[in-house]
């Protein structure tokens, strides 16, 4: 029974059994939308609704808050500003417009997602293999950044394989030839695209010089600038969301080189910081707030459907700012 009502005691004395019956459903679905009980269609809920005004029934309804459990991975390299921080604050602000609440669960813990009754998953940060070990619940699930030719969840993501051939293709109609790419780590669907886009369009453009592909996972800030001064590079291209900043810093103010004079730069859009550089730094900008709406927007539609997978894809602009010069011969 709705909890707080009797069968008949509303001022119109129609009862739970009238609403099932005007509803041509049993009790218990009608007690389980009165409840607001999980997994209930939201075509079954407006149903049994319709019926209870129809018949004149006023249940007491018990509100249960939706709730997105948001999964973040390798929180050890979370920093402000960074991607994952940027997408997380445009996922509160979308799901609050939506009516949601946000439970943030590491990947350690995600099990957590299991024990409560969330409406929907949105996954970012796993690497692919950490991803597939998820034993998530049987509710709407978001894949971030992340296209495995296996995945079972439906995917939101930006087109990394056209970021890195945007960037590139910029660069080499400045005349830049030795283009190093600085990626976060190596392997990875996103990674891999990037370092994809930046291939081929070098190859494309009969670039004589091999690629420069530098991994700041593997080495830190000011290592990975000195094999960019080796190298002999005249642009960076820092599609790195933990190193970017951090290897300008060492370009600048440890080795002394003037951007663009020496060096010209691009990185990923970090609004807090890219805008406000001396010069103001040339930037990828991934549309986190589309990404975010769109993630928001889908899960809330699709209520309790099962087996409803959907692959979204968006496309990232270049910002041109002055830390890109042109290279005369």
């Amino acid at each position: 029974m709705p909890r707080g009502n009797t069968a008949s005691d509303t001022a119109s004395g129609a009862s739970i059994y009238d609403v099932a019956e005007k509803a041509g459903v049993s009790i218990v679905t009608v007690s389980r939308v009165f409840n607001d009980y999980p997994h209930v269609s939201t075509k079954m809920r407006d149903r049994v609704l319709a019926a209870a005004r129809d018949v004149g029934y006023t249940p007491r309804l018990v509100s249960k808050p939706k709730i997105l459990a948001v999964i973040v991975g390798h929180l050890e390299y979370l920093t402000a500003g960074d991607y994952k921080t940027r997408l997380i604050l445009q996922l509160v602000r979308e799901s609050s417009k939506h009516g949601y609440l946000i439970e943030f669960i590491p990947h350690s813990s995600a099990y957590l997602a299991t024990k409560s009754l969330v409406d929907g998953v949105i996954e970012i940060g796993l690497t692919e293999e950490e991803t597939a070990m998820l034993d998530l619940p049987p509710v709407p699930t978001v894949l971030v950044n992340k296209r495995a030719e296996d995945v079972t969840h439906s995917t939101v993501c930006s087109d990394h394989y056209r970021e890195a051939k945007v960037a590139t293709e910029y660069l080499l109609e400045k005349g830049h030839s030795r283009i190093a790419l600085v990626l976060d780590e190596l392997k990875g669907w996103g990674v891999e695209n990037r370092a994809s886009g930046y291939r081929d369009t070098l190859l494309n453009a009969s670039v004589d010089s091999e690629p420069l592909i530098f991994s700041a996972e593997d080495s830190p800030a000011s290592e990975v600038t000195d094999q960019i001064i080796t190298a002999k590079c005249t642009a960076a291209l820092l599609l790195t969301d933990n190193a970017g900043l951090e290897i300008v810093d060492c370009l600048t103010n440890v080795k002394g080189l003037r951007i663009p004079d020496d060096i010209s730069v691009i990185t990923i859009e970090n609004k807090s910081a890219s805008a406000f550089f001396n010069p103001r730094l040339t930037t990828i900008d991934q549309p986190l707030k589309d990404i975010a709406a769109d993630i928001v927007k889908e899960i809330s539609a699709a209520g309790d459907e099962q087996g409803r997978i959907f692959h979204h894809v968006f496309e990232s602009r270049l910002i041109k700012r002055d830390s890109v010069s042109t290279v005369t011969s």
